[in-house]
C-alpha cells in the first residue's frame, strides 16, 4: 500500500511539475519574452524557454509511460534529474533567504526526493497474486 501511495505521489508530482513548466515556456513564447529568468535554473532568456519546453515534454512522456507501467528506468532518470536541478538551484545558489525560505526549500527538496522512492517502486515487479 505504501508503494502504491509513493507511485501515485510521484506521478502526480511530476505530472503537475511538467505541466507547470510547459505552461511557463508557452507563456514566455506568447509574450515574446527574451529576458525570462528563474533563479534556481541555470538558464535564462530563450535558452530557459526551450529548456523548460524540452524538459517538460520529456518529463510528461516519462511520467505517462511510468503511470502505465512502462519505461520505469526512464522515469527514475527523470526523477533523479529533477532532484539534481532542485538541489543545485536551492542550495548551490543560496536561493533561500531566512529560516522560512530555508524550511520551504528543504520541504521541496524532500518532496522531490520522495518521488525517487516512488520511481524505484515502479521498477519493482508486483508480487504474484496467490489464489
Amino acid at each position: 500500500m505504501v508503494q502504491a501511495l509513493l507511485r501515485g505521489y510521484s506521478v502526480l508530482f511530476h505530472g503537475v511539475l511538467c505541466l507547470f513548466c510547459f505552461a511557463m515556456a508557452f507563456v514566455g513564447w506568447l509574450v515574446g519574452s527574451t529576458s525570462m529568468s528563474i533563479d534556481v535554473l541555470p538558464w535564462s532568456g530563450w535558452e530557459l524557454q526551450w529548456s523548460l519546453f524540452l524538459l517538460s515534454a520529456f518529463g510528461l512522456i516519462a511520467t505517462g509511460l511510468a503511470a502505465t507501467g512502462r519505461m520505469g528506468l526512464m522515469f527514475l532518470a527523470w526523477t533523479l534529474a529533477v532532484v539534481g536541478l532542485i538541489g543545485r538551484g536551492l542550495w548551490a545558489t543560496r536561493y533561500y533567504d531566512g529560516p522560512d525560505d530555508l524550511k520551504a526549500s528543504l520541504f521541496l527538496l524532500l518532496g522531490a526526493m520522495a518521488t525517487v522512492l516512488g520511481a524505484i517502486s515502479i521498477l519493482r515487479k508486483p508480487a504474484p497474486k496467490r489464489r
